[in-house]
């Protein structure tokens, strides 16, 4: 367990942020404006592109647009269409390699992000996404080798520090050159969350007394992420503050009442560190009643209702667990533990 933590965010879609070098800020102070829905950014673009249709960066402004809308169709099209007005655009193969990642094509990604180095090599940006690509695909020593060059051109990359600092982690479980690579992406662009999200973990595991105040000031630090707040409610509920952390689950779930993960986790803090039974039962099933397939809820339902001494309602829930998925091994536990209990 305790390694699987610092390995759950190893899989995140690393493609969608960008790397380019911290903006200088400017002087004049702008009037704010009312922001522009997604919609309404490709309509003024569909506009502008009738009135200038020979303008690449309005075809990728507009495929841009139409990604962020998941619309991935209208966004490879529109790319093409920049692609033929302005074939050396690195801006356009960056996206286009995010559209392929959104379509499973690592293939592509690969031969894409090449093009953009061969375009301008010395731009950063192609070589932290081709080490991310292989941070995925496991090929640890090569990403690391592409993080090296993009540090070798800039010396500010927050992004290419967070790269090999999983790839430390991923190869070798060298976690401390993973923290200082964590510590050097944090310090880089302090609204950078996973790297902290990292730093937490590992704090979480290798360094306690040092964890609970730097999860409650990642926490601090970000305070509209969920997940920053998710991390320090677990830290919480498992390091003797439970009542402490149902607060912050009750503060997610006025954010989003259907996460069926938050209601899962209020029920376990009541029936492990609360011990309350009826009120963990009424978590899980509602966890339930939003995702009836979710085995954690429904395996946690079990043990509460055979805690109470129904074993007859348990042993089918297990069975019922055991039907969805047969290799969970508690629900498998659990029926041989009723069986036993039964024949004595």
């Amino acid at each position: 367990m305790k390694k699987s933590i610092l390995f759950l965010g190893l899989l995140l879609a690393l493609f969608a942020c960008n790397n380019t070098p911290k903006p200088e800020q400017e002087n004049a102070q702008q009037e704010p404006t009312a922001p522009v829905t997604v919609t309404e950014a490709i309509q003024l673009l569909t506009d502008s592109i009738a009135m200038d249709s020979t303008d690449a960066h309005l075809y990728l402004n507009r495929a841009k647009a139409y990604f962020a809308n998941e619309q991935v169709g209208q966004a490879m099209v529109d790319i093409n269409k920049s692609l033929q007005l302005d074939p050396n655009n690195v801006d356009t193969y960056l996206l286009l390699a995010d559209v392929y990642y959104a379509l499973g094509d690592q293939d592509n990604i690969a031969s894409t992000l090449n093009k953009a180095v061969e375009i301008n090599s010395l731009d950063a940006r192609p070589l932290v996404k081709l080490a991310e690509l292989n941070l995925l695909q496991q090929n640890f020593n090569l990403a690391i080798g592409y993080v090296d060059k993009a540090l070798g051109l800039t010396p500010y990359n927050p992004r290419a520090y967070f790269v090999k600092g999983m790839c430390y982690m991923a190869a070798k479980q060298d976690t401390a050159s993973a923290l200082k690579n964590f510590q050097l992406a944090a310090e880089q662009d302090d609204r950078f969350y996973d790297p902290v999200q990292q730093i937490c973990r590992i704090y979480a595991v290798q360094q306690p007394p040092y964890a609970m105040e730097y999860i409650r000031k990642a926490q601090q630090q970000f305070p509209d992420y969920p997940t920053a707040r998710y991390e320090l409610a677990m830290y919480l509920q498992s390091h003797g503050a439970p009542e402490e952390a149902l607060l912050h689950y009750d503060t997610l779930l006025m954010q989003r009442p259907d996460d069926y993960i938050v209601l899962f986790n209020k029920g376990y803090v009541n029936y492990v560190y609360l011990e309350d039974n009826e009120t963990a039962l009424n978590y899980f099933n509602q966890a339930l009643d939003i995702n009836p397939r979710y085995l954690d809820a429904f395996y946690n339902k079990g043990r509460v209702i055979e805690q109470m001494g129904d074993y007859a309602q348990a042993m089918e829930i297990y069975k019922e667990v055991l039907r969805l998925q047969p290799e969970y091994q508690l629900a498998i536990d659990a029926v041989n533990r009723i069986q036993n209990q039964i024949t004595e």
